[in-house]
C-alpha cells in the first residue's frame, strides 16, 4: 500500500503556529534525509533552553494529533495509522526501528514516517539502550519490557554456553522457561524472530542456519580460516577448495557491508589458508574436511597404517580400501600401491595386510 506520507505532513505543518512548525521540522528533519537536529543546537539558535525546545516539540506534537480530529485529511491519516498498526502486528507487536522503517516506505518518506509514527497514540517507540536496538511495540500488552527481558536472558546463556544454536531450538527453550510469557503475550516465531533482533549481541550466521553473539566465529566469521570452516559445518561434507571459495563470495555478497559484497577472494588464497591449518585436512583430489569430523591428517600410506594398527587381525586389500577411503577420496589402485610399501606394510600367510614388525 503506498501514501503520500509528504503530503498530510505539510497539510499537518499548515496548522501549527510558525515556530512550532519550524522546531518539528527541524527536529524530524523533514524535508531533508539527514537525521534531525538536536534540542540543543535548535535552542541555541532560537536563544532558548533545550528543555524550551523539547516543550515546544512536545506541544507541537499535541496540537497535530488535535488537529486531526477535524481536518479533512482526517480518514486518509487514520488510513495511515491502521496501516502502521497492521505491519506492526504482522511482526508480532514489535518491531526493530529500522527494520520497520523500511516496511513503511522509501528511505525518501522515512522522516515523514517518523514524524506521523509519533502521532499514533497506539504505538510507542522505545529508546536504544546499551544492549538493544531502538524498536517500535504496540502500547496495549505491556510487550516492550518482555522483550527486553527476553533479549537479556538470551545473550546471557549464549555467553555461558559460548556457542551458536539453531531457532528452533532456541524458541524451544523460549517456549519451556517463558510458557507463561508465551501464552500471555502470544510470544510466536514470529514475534520471538523480531524479539531477537533488538540485541546489539545476536546475530544470525551469513548461511542462516545458527544464532549466536557476534563475537563468535560460528555465525559472525572475520578471518578467511573463519569462514572456510563456517562453509564446511554448514554443507557438514568434505569439499573442494574452489567451491568452498564460491561459497565464501556469495556469504559476503549476502554481508551487509559494502566492503564485504565486492571482496571475492582468489581460490589459492583460500587453498593456501587450508593447508597451513590443522584444522583442515587434505582427503585426496583438492577436497578438504574438518578434522574434528575424525579425519587423519597424513598421506595415503599413513591412513593404511593407522587402520592396520586400529585392527586386531591383519586386513584383507578389500577390507583395507574400505576403510581408508572413509578417511581419502583417491582410487583403488592408490591405495594397493600405498600397500607395496614393504618398509612398512607385510603379508601373512593367508595373503592379509598387516604392518611390519621391526
Amino acid at each position: 500500500m503506498e501514501f503520500n506520507y509528504k503530503t498530510i505532513t505539510s497539510n499537518i505543518l499548515k496548522t501549527m503556529p510558525d515556530r512550532t512548525k519550524k522546531v518539528l521540522s527541524r527536529r524530524f528533519s523533514l524535508g531533508r534525509t539527514e537525521e534531525g537536529e538536536t534540542l540543543e543546537a535548535i535552542g541555541q539558535s532560537y536563544k532558548i533552553t533545550r528543555e524550551r525546545v523539547r516543550q515546544i516539540e512536545a506541544d507541537g506534537l499535541k496540537r497535530a494529533q488535535k488537529s486531526l480530529e477535524n481536518q479533512p485529511f482526517k480518514n486518509e491519516y487514520q488510513n495511515i495509522k491502521k496501516f502502521f498498526e497492521e505491519q506492526l502486528k504482522a511482526e508480532g507487536g514489535l518491531k526493530r526501528e529500522d527494520l520497520f522503517l523500511k516496511k513503511l516506505g522509501s528511505p525518501k518518506d522515512k522522516n515523514y514516517i517518523l514524524f506521523l509514527l509519533n502521532l499514533d497514540s497506539d504505538i510507542e517507540k522505545i529508546k536504544e539502550g546499551q544492549n538493544y536496538f531502538s524498536f517500535y511495540s504496540l502500547k496495549n500488552k505491556n510487550l516492550s519490557n518482555i522483550a527486553k527481558k527476553i533479549v537479556a536472558d538470551f545473550v546471557a546463556k549464549l555467553k555461558e554456553n559460548n556457542q551458536s544454536d539453531t531457532f528452533e531450538n532456541l524458541f524451544n527453550i523460549l517456549q519451556k522457561e517463558y510458557t507463561a510469557e508465551c501464552k500471555k503475550y502470544g510470544i510466536d516465531k514470529k514475534l520471538f524472530n523480531s524479539i531477537l533482533e533488538l540485541s546489539k549481541d545476536i546475530i544470525t550466521s551469513l548461511d542462516g542456519q545458527k544464532i549466536g553473539l557476534k563475537s563468535s566465529p560460528d555465525v559472525n566469521p572475520k578471518t578467511v580460516r573463519d569462514k572456510i570452516a563456517l562453509v564446511l559445518k554448514s554443507n557438514a561434507k568434505p569439499m573442494h577448495f574452489k567451491e568452498i571459495t564460491e561459497m565464501i563470495y556469495k556469504m559476503n555478497q549476502s554481508a551487509q557491508t559494502e566492503k564485504n559484497r565486492k571482496y571475492k577472494l582468489h581460490p589459492q588464497t583460500v587453498h593456501n589458508e587450508l593447508i597451513r591449518n590443522d584444522n583442515f585436512v587434505l582427503i585426496g583430489c583438492g577436497h578438504y574436511a574438518l578434522k574434528e569430523w575424525g579425519y587423519e591428517p597424513g598421506r595415503v600410506k599413513d591412513i593404511i597404517y593407522s587402520v592396520l594398527q586400529a585392527s586386531d587381525h591383519p586386513l584383507s586389500k578389500d577390507e583395507i580400501i574400505e576403510q581408508v577411503k572413509k578417511q581419502r577420496i583417491v582410487k583403488d589402485s592408490t591405495i594397493f600401491l600405498g600397500l607395496q610399501n614393504k618398509n612398512f606394510f607385510e603379508k601373512d600367510s593367508e595373503g592379509k595386510y598387516k604392518i611390519r614388525e621391526a
